[in-house]
């Protein structure tokens, strides 16, 4: 097989209804909504709580704590994905995912709100990975790439709408935004009807299971942590830099919902071509777009050149996770979807626990997290090009 082959795909499943698929996209929805709804609400919640010792550092701490649960508790959703089934698992996830997402509509302290974000991500790690499993339970082949492209659309059409949401509600109160997480108790009667899936090695057939190519595994999962610290910029420290350069919260939320939306057009056109091209070199490419993106932000003199550079860098962003996530489904055998999956939602969440960490930015100089950012996507997109000179790996079933 030449470095330009696709990789071979198991044959095609029939797809769910629509209905299932539909389910399965606002699922993908409640990831985004998780950390977009409350980003524009920084700035005022961190005045409210103004008293409180280190509020600033603890404010950011509230969008980004849920990395830090997810990424320990996603691996036991993986094992009781695999063991119990899909649906249970998503069915106690929404539940607390509703009680904990709304919880900051009545928290009286910033501790109180990072222990609802506490439980907003235990939710976070139930739904992303039984959803995931479930998405690669149902779907195999070209149809899989299709419909992650489709699902990481749908995702960013959520954010374009959830950020500039979120901007107008925290305009008119901190603790508004908060209110939208009650949403998630809608999905419930969907998820009651969706397969429950069937845990296990009973989820392959009873052949024999291959162990998972945990190195390559690895790989994938490392490459999807630097990326989410270098994305997690646009949230966790753009609503500082956009303040700083005269942004109110509402310009700010459109301004964010814009990059969101570019990655969300980016990744519907990816779909239609899922399969013809290699995931490597495509989430390559689209790490170098936005290592172009974040540079531009670097050096904006305002908020003109700064929305070019959101722009530029959501174009790259719809490109990574719907090619990470079947590069990451060619290499993992049936009976190992959950937890393989689970280990993919620690890495990502783990990343944007790291973002603010490790990507540093003082008060004045908001724009320096972005030129590291911008740095760590390019030695990403020139690792992913070099990977993609070797064969592509065969397509699990």
């Amino acid at each position: 097989m030449t470095a330009l082959s696709p990789a071979p795909a198991a044959p095609n499943r029939a797809a769910p209804d629509r209905l299932t698929q539909a389910t399965l996209l606002l699922l993908a929805a409640l990831t985004v909504m998780s950390g977009a709804t409350i980003a524009p609400a920084l700035p005022a919640m961190q005045a409210h709580f103004a008293d409180t010792p280190n509020a600033a550092l603890l404010t950011k701490l509230a969008l980004t704590i849920l990395g830090v649960v997810i990424a320990i508790s996603a691996p036991l959703s993986g094992v009781l994905a695999d063991r119990i089934g899909r649906r249970p698992v998503l069915l106690g996830a929404l539940l607390l995912y509703t009680l904990g997402g709304a919880s900051g509509l009545v928290a009286q302290s910033l501790g109180q709100v990072l222990l609802g974000r506490v439980v907003l991500g235990l939710a976070v790690a139930g739904t992303m990975t039984a959803a995931g499993a479930l998405v690669n339970d149902l779907f195999s082949g070209p149809g899989r790439g299709r419909f992650l492209g489709q699902q990481a659309a749908f995702t960013s059409f959520g954010g374009a709408v959830l950020l500039p949401l979120g901007g107008v509600l925290a305009a008119l109160n901190w603790r508004a935004p908060f209110a939208l997480y009650l949403a998630a108790a809608l999905l419930l009667p969907l998820v009651l009807r969706l397969p429950r899936g069937v845990p296990g090695q009973a989820a392959a057939g009873s052949a024999p299971q291959a162990a998972p190519r945990w190195g390559a595994i690895a790989v994938v999962y490392a490459l999807a942590l630097g990326y989410m610290i270098v994305f997690y910029l646009m949230p966790a420290q753009g609503p500082f830099l956009l303040r700083a350069l005269g942004a109110e919260p509402g310009l700010t939320g459109l301004m964010l919902g814009s990059s969101t939306l570019m990655a969300a057009v980016t990744a519907l056109i990816f779909s239609r071509f899922a399969g013809r091209f290699d995931a490597r070199r495509l989430a390559g490419l689209g790490m170098a777009v936005v290592a172009l993106g974040w540079l531009l932000v670097f050096r904006a003199p305002g908020l003109g050149v700064v929305e070019a550079g959101l722009l530029v860098a959501g174009l790259g962003g719809g490109l990574i996770f719907p090619n990470l996530y079947t590069w990451l489904a060619d290499l993992t055998p049936p009976a190992w979807r959950g937890r393989v999956t689970a280990g993919m939602s620690s890495a990502v969440f783990l990343g944007q626990f790291l973002s603010p960490l490790v990507l540093v930015s003082s008060a004045g100089h908001e724009a320096q997290g972005f030129a590291a950012g911008s740095a760590l996507a390019a030695v990403m997109a020139a690792a992913l090009l070099a990977l993609s000179l070797r064969p592509a790996p065969r397509a699990q079933g």
